[in-house]
């Protein structure tokens, strides 16, 4: 930079004094605001107009600049059309609002009394590595805008496929998006590299340039904020006036300041992706699926399936690997039957010990075996009206599948050490992680009794068939687990999330929620890293048995490895057509013929 920061004078501050109620407003910065929005430096009353104009410092001389004639401005009883330079003693009146000019720095530019550079950049890397206050994005800014003594700073952010562009944030915080010249950005987006831009620039060039023009703007810095390949928006700094333009020394000086300031846009983007994510997709499929979490299509028709077997007393089996949300399933039908307000009874048969079993589900009389100091109900009895869900059914003992089937013949149970039947009125809803078939076949489930449970069948899919419900399952469990731990909002690094849809989580849900819980608790910033996480991306030996059983003919491999890279792509770069036919080696118009073989949507990558 041409000029290092100035230490800040001894001397009072000029200010304005207000003759009707006596109150002073120190002009302690570079660009001081006058109008009635609750941003500016000055208030005046609401019926007057939201922004009257501002005071700036400028060679030596405070200037007032008016931006709207709405409401007459005068200073010593002379109407002031557009901008006047102060002087000590000068009355500006706004209809009834009177302020006096005092003028007790003759020299001295309002934004040079910022601390040492090293100073802000260290307040700067701070706020961004806390990232825990939620006007980090002003606060930062607002540091840059006095490093580099800017009069007007904006940070962008761009869509990569639209190119639709909408502002992070702004300082001033008042200062109108008319301020910041989107021909000046397209320079920069052409330039590939951080531009300085001086009124001769745009005064040479044909293409208009209102904005630049109307606020008298003498000089701009506009720098393309990129993470590797990925455009993700623009820093653009202007300053006012004919003196003290920026320079190429300052540009450079910007350049290095790059990294941090897209940092920044990222985890701000990410942030807001993420809670919007929250927000609305968790609102629609939660309040609809009773906290089934999901957003494809595939968990979409087996909710659909759900919704029509529940108002039944149809006995249901679901099936699926350990981990799928087997019982979620079940209390969801539960939920959403006729049944809902009477109990719902679960027990996992593989974890109670067999010999206890029995009497778990049908109770048992006093002094039955040894140990029985008095009668107990069962699970049956009491969910008596209700609804019984038993959990991993193909581990009952053989001679209790004959009692089970009499339940749901009979619609009744008989109590360990007792023969007389009690009659019960119970839905039962059972699941497996077992193919019933197969144990059939083998003598180790009864088939009568794999027909009575398997009226209506459920299967849920494992996590890395639904991979586009990944995503949504971290972000929810995240903020599940940073909720119930007090801890601040939490958000998925880029790598951490490419390693969730790479895994093929042979745990499923349950192995993705302790995954997250963990990172919750691990992670040493809000920000939750890959190395966080404790995952691999290569699987392990129960997958690969489980994919040798099912190996598939070399054209569905074909088909399926061509599905899973497009949908991996397409995830990487969160729907981005164009980049994902770059990364695959492929022309895009033989990229969407795919897709629509494929049946899949850009759409649903798109967060």
């Amino acid at each position: 930079m041409d000029k290092g920061p100035v230490a800040a004078s001894t001397q009072a501050l000029s200010f304005f004094l207000d003759k009707n109620s006596g109150k002073k407003y120190d002009l302690a910065c570079r660009i001081t605001t006058i109008g009635s929005a609750s941003e500016c430096a000055i208030r005046l009353p609401p019926s007057y107009t939201a922004n009257i104009g501002h005071c700036l410092y400028r060679n030596g001389n405070h200037v007032l600049h008016i931006i709207s004639n709405t409401d007459p401005v005068e200073v010593n009883g002379a109407s002031v059309p557009s901008k006047r330079i102060l002087k000590h003693g000068d009355t500006v009146k706004i209809q009834d609002v009177e302020l006096e000019y005092y003028d007790h720095i003759p020299v001295l530019p309002m934004h040079s009394a910022v601390a040492d550079p090293v100073e802000e950049l260290v307040k700067m890397a701070v706020l961004l590595l806390k990232n825990r206050d939620k006007d980090i994005t002003f606060n930062f800014i607002t540091s840059i805008s006095h490093l580099l003594r800017c009069d007007a700073a904006r940070i962008v952010s761009e869509e990569e496929e639209s190119g639709k562009r909408y502002t992070l944030v702004r300082y001033p915080a008042h200062a109108g998006l008319d301020r910041f010249s989107n021909r000046a950005i397209d320079w920069a987006r052409d330039a590939l590299r951080p531009i300085l831009l001086l009124r001769t620039d745009w005064e040479d060039s044909s293409a208009p340039n209102i904005s630049l023009e109307k606020n008298a703007i003498a000089s701009v810095i506009c720098a393309p904020l990129n993470a590797g390949e990925h455009l993700k928006g623009y820093l653009y700094l202007d300053r006012t006036g004919e003196d003290d333009p920026f320079t190429e020394q300052d540009r450079v000086f910007c350049e290095k300041l790059l990294p941090l300031i897209t940092e920044l846009l990222i985890n701000s983007q990410e942030r807001e992706r993420q809670v919007k994510i929250i927000e609305n997709l968790q609102k629609v499929t939660e309040s609809t699926s009773g906290g089934i979490l999901f957003r494809s299509e595939r968990m979409q028709k087996i909710l659909s399936l759900a919704d029509r077997i529940s108002p039944t007393d149809t006995t249901v089996l679901i099936s699926g690997e350990t981990g799928t949300g087997k019982e979620l399933m079940a209390r969801y039908i539960h939920g959403m039957s006729l049944r809902k307000k009477m109990p719902f009874k679960a027990i996992n048969c593989g974890a109670v010990p067999e010999n206890l079993i029995e009497s778990e589900l049908f109770g048992h009389e006093k002094e039955a075996f040894t140990g029985a100091n008095s009668r107990k109900i069962g699970l049956f009895e009491a969910a008596n009206e209700g609804t019984v869900f038993l959990d991993e059914i193909g581990e009952m003992p053989l001679q209790l599948q004959v009692k089970l089937l009499r339940v749901l013949q009979e619609s009744e149970v008989v109590r360990v050490g007792n023969t007389e039947p009690v009659k019960v009125d119970i839905r039962v809803i059972a699941a497996t992680n077992r193919d019933l078939k197969t144990e059939v076949e083998n003598g180790r489930f009864r088939s009568d009794l794999f027909f009575r449970l398997n009226v209506m069948s459920i299967v849920l899919p494992p996590l890395r068939e639904r991979s586009e419900d990944i995503l949504l399952l971290a972000e929810y469990f995240i903020n599940k687990y940073c909720t119930r731990m007090g801890k601040a909002e939490m958000f998925l690094s880029g790598g951490a999330r490419e390693a969730l849809a790479a895994h093929l989580w042979p745990g499923n849900i349950r192995e993705l929620e302790n995954v997250l819980q963990k990172a919750v608790i691990l992670a040493e910033s809000n920000k939750i890293e890959k190395a966080d996480l404790e995952i691999s991306t290569l699987g392990n030996g129960k997958n690969e048995d489980m994919l040798i059983e099912r190996l598939p003919t070399i054209r569905a491999a074909r088909e399926q490895t061509e599905r899973d890279l497009i949908q991996n792509a397409l995830r990487a770069t969160v729907g981005n057509v164009t980049h994902t036919a770059r990364i695959l080696g492929i022309d895009r118009k033989w990229l969407f013929t795919k897709m629509t073989e494929y049946g899949i949507s850009a759409d649903t990558y798109r967060m």
